[in-house]
């Protein structure tokens, strides 16, 4: 009898968990995966696909591998394509790590008797349950039987043409590098724009505006804290957590550390944290402490800190602490008007283009996610609380409109983010791979049809 899997979404997601599923599988004939991806860039996702060298990876070699049960295991991929194992100290362009995911599910040979996985290019619109399994519904009026389906697409991002800002991973378009470009947001994205700008010779000024103005912290090289859950005020309020946190690190410091300890520490706790922590007290570091979080916990490669630093000193690039109000595209570029922090009135900032970097947001209804829409209208999924991602138990199982857990949809990575928050970067990820993939070759008392 054979399993099928199907795979929503070929991203860095779901190519983590098709591989985690072939690695564990029993023998080729016991499994089946079908990964359901529109892009023809299978592997990358947005996050991988960007062909510039100066984008880097903001998370070190060693902590890189698909498995964390074999932490060299990307060292040992980049020694075999001749780039060199690398220091483990090492950020490697992200196109790298794109052809590395993809290798991952490479065929094994064209004249494999039984494929390990197939990629269909379609989009996914619905998925239907029944006794036996899913069925994966297909843009093209197809319907794809499956055991399990996992839901791996990523943020769910809505279109946001009507912002009047521009997509950062959109190709961009021969412009004047004189001209002025206006960047909504100062994360990580926004480095990724600006240094696209200055291989491009932008000469012209880069204004980038975000509310609190804050850059991601430059790594360095850290010693974590040892912490064990029991260090950690789990469960308490975001009062208190906040005030442990401060005085963790004012103690660490005192003591000749350094805060990237602490945080780094912290990280294998984040998501129990974040589980435990009660619903006011996850609205409330939302609002007023995420950003704070993103900035320290996401940082960025020393070189890319050195050359946004380099702009910043040369007044070729200008922070802009102010809240986005609006931008109207004209004739000749973009006007973006925004409110300076700490003022009533609005101003405004001319650009030859403005580019959204805000990274995610949380869910709008309706979306333009015909498969999300689609989730939600037929009762099979719902919102999470706080609109961060769709609602999944602590098994990444599918929850309905009526607090049910499915037994056959699962979720893997960002859009698990409601249960999760901390699950948008591989280290995270390919442990949740991992789970699942244990979970749904190991679960008991399956009735599998073998015409699925």
């Amino acid at each position: 009898m054979t399993l099928h899997v199907t795979i929503i979404g070929g991203g860095a997601s779901g190519t983590l968990a098709a591989a985690h599923l072939l690695q564990r599988r029993i023998t080729p004939q016991r499994l089946r995966i079908t990964i359901v991806e529109a892009r023809r860039d299978v592997g990358c996702g947005i996050a991988y696909s960007t062909d510039q060298s100066s984008h880097l990876l903001n998370t070190r070699i060693n902590n890189m591998s698909a498995f964390a049960e074999d932490p060299s295991h990307f060292s040992r991929w980049l020694e075999r394509q001749g780039l060199g194992g690398g220091n483990d100290l090492d950020f490697v362009p992200r196109k790298t790590y794109g052809r590395y995911l993809a290798d991952l599910i490479a065929p094994e040979s064209e004249t494999a008797s039984v494929p390990r996985l197939r990629i269909l290019h379609q989009e996914c619109i619905a998925l239907r349950v029944h006794e036996h399994g899913v069925e994966v519904g297909l843009a093209d009026g197809s319907v794809l039987p499956s055991h399990f389906a996992i839901l791996a697409t990523g943020f769910c991002r809505d279109d946001r043409q009507a912002s009047g800002l521009e997509n950062p991973w959109a190709r961009p378009l021969d412009r004047d590098p004189a001209a002025p470009v206006v960047l909504v947001g100062t994360g990580l994205t926004m480095i990724d724009m600006v240094l696209s700008l200055l291989d491009a010779g932008q000469t012209g000024t880069i204004h980038a505006i975000s509310r609190r103005g804050l850059l991601p912290q430059p790594h360095e090289v850290t010693k974590p804290l040892k912490l064990s859950a029991a260090d950690i005020p789990i469960g308490s309020s975001f009062g208190y957590m906040l005030h442990w946190l401060r005085t963790t690190i004012r103690a660490h410091e005192a003591a000749g550390g350094n805060w990237r300890d602490v945080i780094d520490g912290l990280r294998p706790h984040t998501q129990l944290l974040w589980r435990h922590l009660p619903p006011e007290s996850r609205r409330r570091f939302l609002r007023h402490a995420s950003t704070m979080w993103d900035t320290h916990r996401h940082r960025m490669p020393p070189s890319s800190a050195a050359r946004i630093a380099e702009a910043q000193a040369s007044g070729l690039l200008r922070i802009v602490r102010g809240y986005f109000q609006r931008a109207e595209r004209t004739v000749s570029g973009t006007t973006v008007t925004y409110r300076p922090s700490g003022s009533e009135g609005s101003l405004t900032i001319e650009g030859s283009h403005a580019i959204d970097c805000r990274g995610f947001q949380r869910i709008s209804l309706p979306t333009r996610n015909r498969l999300l829409q689609s989730l939600l209208e037929s009762g099979i999924a719902r919102l999470d609380p706080l609109n961060l991602g769709l609602d999944f138990d602590h098994r990444d199982a599918l929850i309905d409109n009526e607090g049910q857990s499915s037994s056959r949809i699962f979720g893997l990575g960002p859009i698990t983010r409601g249960t999760h928050f901390e699950i948008t970067a591989v280290p995270d990820i390919r442990v949740q791979a991992a789970r699942l993939a244990e979970l749904m070759l190991g679960m008991p008392g399956l009735s599998v049809s073998a015409t699925a």
